[in-house]
């Protein structure tokens, strides 16, 4: 026979606010993971190391000329892991490039302003581009009605 006293309700709320804040947590990681699978979209390897995920109405025809775009202008080298994202809806068409810092630097936006215009010549416009962080987050946008 078990002579252990029996958990007062407080432990018991505490243990059942642990499992709960627990299994909140896990929903939040597993949301947080496929929101960002669904923004990736679908990858197109440029090369080894250089890729264009595309989504939306974005075709693999579009990441197809969008990588070669980049390569021509020189973004894409192969020689460093890239990820460039490719999105297309009835608003236009939208390039999202993910910096580490330097958003606002106006030679960066100048630069990524002329990568736009050349992107615009193969893939159409109306044309945004967007500088991202690393956790895909929007820093900057550049519209090339």
């Amino acid at each position: 026979m078990d002579n252990s006293p029996a958990p007062s309700k407080t432990a018991r709320y505490s243990n059942i606010a642990t499992k709960v804040i627990s299994v909140i947590a896990i929903l939040v990681v597993v949301l947080i993971f496929f929101g960002q699978k669904l923004m990736m979209g679908t990858k197109y390897k440029v090369s080894d190391k250089e890729s264009v995920n595309y989504s939306a109405k974005a075709t693999e025809d579009d990441a197809k000329k969008l990588g070669e775009i980049l390569k021509s202008v020189g973004y894409f080298t192969g020689t460093k892991d890239m990820d460039v994202l490719l999105k297309k809806d009835e608003e236009g068409t939208v390039a999202s490039f993910v910096l580490t810092s330097k958003w606002t630097d106006d030679e960066i936006v100048k630069a990524f302003q002329e990568i736009g215009e050349e992107i615009a010549k193969g893939l159409g416009k109306p044309l945004t581009i967007r500088l991202l962080d690393d956790h895909l987050n929007k820093k900057n946008e550049i519209k090339l009605p």
